[in-house]
């Protein structure tokens, strides 16, 4: 797979490109990362991120120029997306030695796993961290909170132990369902995933669309947030994007 986000005016360009290795997800980022590009980057690595494989690692090569330390900040922002949801570990490889100076250099190996070879890197995040998930596609219509509803009810009745969450996680899952459809104008399709770490209970809601999206459809998001622990939104990498809200477990630490 192969990724070009380009900047305006084809001034500065950025690759990203995607391999699997096992369930691991590996970007290789080339070109120039400055500030015409950040965001390109930065949506490139969280839509990837947002497909939840095991891990995604991405290797800092000879081929990419960072144009500063404070842009390689970008990789903190992903990680820090990624802690809240889906959960998913964000390992840097820093094959050039100018990049393993950088990350010395910004502080980001106090936060994010660091190698220096792939794979070091592909042995440490080979094991996938505990969780249960399970999913279901909703008609894009208005029954489709009601069924998110019921969906949502019997998952966690279902893993058992849910009991002070569950109440909250089937509100979610509704509004999160009328936030999608009206994100989307017309969305084509819609999967609800309801999902269990030992730390948190999550309920999320993807979405695709044969448009795309207008600022005049945002929704209000006023009671997912008060009901959820964490909230967001994350793109994909197709057409449209997951919302997605996290409610914690009273027995994490």
């Amino acid at each position: 797979m192969h990724n070009s986000p380009d900047a305006a005016a084809g001034t500065t360009r950025l690759d990203l490109r995607a391999r699997a290795r096992g369930g691991v997800t590996v970007l290789s980022p080339s070109g120039r990362l400055d500030l015409s590009t950040y965001a390109a980057l930065r949506d490139g690595l969280l839509k990837h991120v947002a497909e939840q494989p095991v891990a995604v690692v991405v290797v800092l090569g000879p081929a990419l120029e960072i144009g500063s330390d404070t842009l390689a900040g970008v990789f903190g922002a992903v990680w820090l997306r990624s802690c809240r949801w889906p959960g998913v570990p964000v390992v840097l490889v820093a094959t050039a030695d100018r990049h393993r100076r950088l990350l010395s250099r910004t502080g980001l190996r106090r936060f994010l796993p660091c190698h220096d070879r792939l794979s070091t890197a592909l042995a440490e995040v080979g094991a996938p961290p505990p969780r249960r998930r399970d999913q279901a596609v909703l008609p894009a219509d208005p029954d489709a909170s009601d069924l998110a509803r019921d969906f949502t009810r019997r998952t966690c009745q279902s893993w058992g132990g849910l009991h002070e969450v569950t109440a909250r996680a089937v509100l979610l899952a509704a509004e999160l369902v009328v936030a999608a459809r009206r994100l989307s104008g017309r969305a084509t399709t819609l999967e609800l995933r309801v999902e269990r770490t030992p730390r948190q209970l999550t309920v999320a809601v993807r979405y695709t669309s044969a448009q795309p999206p207008h600022p005049s459809r945002a929704p209000d998001m006023t009671r997912v947030h008060r009901l959820a622990t964490a909230c967001g939104s994350t793109p994909t990498l197709g057409r449209g994007d997951i919302v997605w809200a996290a409610v914690a477990l009273a027995d994490s630490s």
